[in-house]
């Protein structure tokens, strides 16, 4: 069992994310819950699968007022999952807020530094006159000025936020894929083997385990190309 791949579980139903817990949780043992399912199921399909004694990584990315997000993350440690993610851009003040909530608790934040499904093009058309890797770095930096002890990128960034921010800070990179994978709607992405040759602490990975025929042996096998 590992906890360096986490599997996305981006499906609509409660029956759907547990049937992938209860099938992999031989090999996994962390489990991401996003928008989609949290949206739909709420803290009740959080409990469940916590239920199944596994971790749960709540990928949430809040981005508002310190003291709304403080809130929400102290919501988010009630429910004692590994992970709650925050969105960097949110700045300063808002990232020691979530800190804060999760001060004395099993709880991380993880804050996203720039989504992955954007790249220099589509930073400029939202303002931002800086590259997508000048981005990310200076989102790391402040995130761990914050006193944040992860960080969301993407694998291509991996080495250049090393350079800057030394662990222990964690860094998890989500929309990997496997070697043989199409790049999706990720725009900044490498291989699961690739990325954590590279440094990367969790790898997300999603359809190419979920949309997988046998998702078990598909699991299996990004364990044996990852070396895990």
């Amino acid at each position: 069992m590992t906890d360096k791949l986490i599997l996305a579980l981006d499906v609509d139903r409660a029956d759907e994310a547990l049937a992938y817990v209860r099938l992999l949780k031989p090999h996994l043992s962390l489990f991401k819950v996003g928008n989609q399912l949290f949206t739909r199921e709420g803290r009740d399909i959080v409990k469940a699968i916590r239920a199944e004694g596994v971790e749960v990584f709540l990928d949430q990315k809040w981005h508002d007022i310190p003291q709304t997000v403080a809130h929400a993350v102290t919501s988010a440690v009630d429910l004692d999952i590994r992970y709650v993610t925050i969105h960097a851009s949110g700045g300063l003040e808002m990232m020691q807020a979530a800190q804060a909530a999760v001060k004395g608790t099993r709880t991380e934040i993880l804050a996203v530094t720039v989504l992955t499904s954007l790249d220099d093009n589509a930073l400029q058309q939202i303002g931002f006159n800086r590259t997508a890797a000048e981005q990310v770095v200076r989102m790391a930096k402040l995130a761990v000025q914050a006193g944040v002890g992860g960080l969301v990128c993407s694998p291509q960034e991996i080495s250049l936020i090393r350079e800057q921010v030394p662990e222990p800070v964690k860094l998890i990179t989500p929309g990997v894929r496997s070697g043989k994978d199409a790049m999706g709607d990720q725009k900044r992405t490498l291989s699961a083997a690739e990325a954590l040759r590279r440094g990367a602490n969790h790898l997300v990975i999603g359809r190419p385990i979920t949309k997988a025929a046998d998702p078990v042996a598909a699991t299996l096998a990004l364990i044996e190309e990852c070396g895990l």
